[in-house]
């Protein structure tokens, strides 16, 4: 564990000095690498998780025990929030995709001399706005779109972490299956929109990319 600085709350910018120094006092920030597991499926809620750097995932298991991948999220973001709000245990596991910095804020005194405050449940509602917004954008696009469609909008969206995310990772978040994804790509960079060096991606063409997706 770690002490934190103010400047790792910059997510809580809208909280005065005195409260800020207040939520550092409370909290403590932790370093994971690749894989690490942050909770899994039934662990009860102690902390309130706040994903600083890096890419965090949240994953469960179907019954023929193949990973099923439920959300990506990347930072700044709360992690699971809406499990602390409600006192519910953790429904899925959370691991991480890169190197990560996370913020464990005590979320017992988090509730009694925050959440009171205008501001934060105002944030709190936001952030699980957002969330629930990602989540309808996921399975209409997962519905209604092709598979270059699909592609072509998670590329465009998520362009300053495809550093961060191999190919192999994109098409088990898009759920399309390995074949596919390298057909569609090979098309992408047949047109001189995207190239693809050592498993990841770039986008060359912008316009061109933004061309495939119907909005």
């Amino acid at each position: 564990m770690e002490k934190t600085g103010l400047e790792d709350f910059y997510f809580f910018s809208f909280l005065k000095e005195d409260e800020l120094i207040r939520l550092k006092e409370i909290s403590v920030k932790k370093h994971f690498n690749k894989d690490e597991i942050l909770f899994y499926k039934g662990d009860e809620a102690r902390y309130l998780h706040l994903l600083i750097k890096g890419i965090a995932k949240l994953y469960t298991y179907d019954h023929k025990d193949n990973e099923v991948v439920i959300h990506n999220l990347m930072a700044p973001s709360l992690i699971a929030e809406i499990v602390n709000y409600e006192e519910l245990k953790f429904p899925a596991n959370c691991s991480f995709e890169t190197r990560a910095e996370v913020l464990l804020i005590d979320y017992e005194k988090f509730k009694k001399e925050f959440l009171q405050k205008p501001d934060i449940s105002i944030f709190f509602i936001k952030s699980l706005t957002k969330k629930i917004k990602a989540l309808e954008s996921f399975i209409n696009y997962n519905i209604s779109s092709n598979s270059i469609e699909k592609i072509a909008k998670f590329l465009f969206d998520n362009e300053s972490i495809l550093i961060n995310l191999k190919q192999v990772k994109i098409a088990q978040i898009l759920n399309i299956t390995p074949e596919t994804f390298s057909r569609k790509l090979a098309k992408l960079k047949k047109e001189n929109i995207i190239q693809n060096e050592k498993g990841y991606i770039k986008i060359l063409d912008h316009a061109k990319l933004k061309d495939y997706i119907s909005y």
